[in-house]
């Protein structure tokens, strides 16, 4: 299911001219490798950290960045529909 929801958001992204795409395309790429993590786990390194607890290191940023893309697209479509109102 997340490979199908990263190509799906890889696809809309490649095909989209949104102004802030760029994020999306770090988030889909960034997700892929932090899936990796999920799917090539480790066991602990030094018995500290496992790959389970980098993947979820990972995702914090990841987080971020993609609530940002859907601030910024919340923004961009209001201001579309508020052009087009005029």
């Amino acid at each position: 299911m997340g490979v199908a929801q990263l190509l799906l958001w890889a696809g809309w992204a490649g095909l989209s001219h949104h102004p802030s795409r760029w994020k999306l395309w770090v988030v889909v790429v960034g997700g892929g490798l932090a899936m990796l993590l999920e799917i090539y786990d480790f066991p602990l390194f030094k018995g500290f950290v496992d790959a389970h607890a980098l993947w979820h290191a990972a995702t914090i940023p990841l987080t971020y960045l993609w609530w940002n893309f859907i601030k910024d697209d919340a923004e961009f479509r209001t201001s579309v529909l508020v052009k087009k109102a005029k």
